[in-house]
């Protein structure tokens, strides 16, 4: 499967779009012990140091094709890509944080590209040679269909400083997308790829 056109049948992917959606839905669904780890720490300065996921909007999370399964994909991955390449900017560099979550916006980056290619659109939104960070607000906005929690509920962090505290903030904001994320995925992944 190559083409948008294709993407659009009812019929289960295989072979290598099989593979790599599977592998979108194990890296996404890996984040999640991954960040809460980070998380677990007594310098923890968040009044709850570990979120319990949201309440998903299941009617909004179940995709009913796969060309919107596809579609809303690419959308999660660019959205998570802008805003973890402009959290970056305000996560410590130091050893403890910082190479995981320039990890995880790469990784994100490498799942957006992809879909991108595989829906025949710009690795990049306009064939950008640097990634613009895309804002919280702008983020909040994208996912806040597929959860049922209040708005007042959802986190947020500092853009204007680099802490060891904010570090946490930022953490906390990242593991609600990857809880998102990972649900997307586990619920859709199944219903449109032949899983191995």
């Amino acid at each position: 499967m190559t083409s948008k056109a294709s993407a659009a049948g009812s019929k289960k992917v295989t072979g290598l779009t099989a593979t790599l959606l599977q592998e979108i839905m194990n890296d996404e669904a890996q984040h999640v012990p991954i960040i809460q780890n980070l998380l677990n720490d007594s310098g923890n300065p968040l009044p709850v140091p570990i979120r319990k996921p949201p309440n998903f909007n299941l009617a909004r999370l179940i995709q009913p094709n796969l060309q919107t399964f596809l579609e809303t994909a690419a959308v999660f991955e660019n959205t998570g890509s802008g805003l973890y390449h402009g959290a970056l900017l305000n996560i410590q560099q130091t050893q403890e944080y910082f190479p995981t979550a320039a990890g995880l916006a790469a990784v994100k980056s490498r799942h957006a590209g992809w879909l991108n290619s595989l829906l025949g659109q710009a690795l990049t939104e306009d064939f950008a040679p640097v990634e613009a960070p895309i804002s919280q607000g702008l983020t909040l906005t994208q996912v806040a269909e597929f959860v049922t929690d209040p708005r007042s509920t959802f986190p947020s962090f500092d853009t204007t400083v680099a802490t060891d505290a904010n570090n946490f903030f930022v953490l906390d904001f990242i593991l609600f997308l990857e809880y998102i994320a990972s649900t997307f995925y586990a619920l859709n992944v199944p219903r449109f790829a032949v899983i191995r």
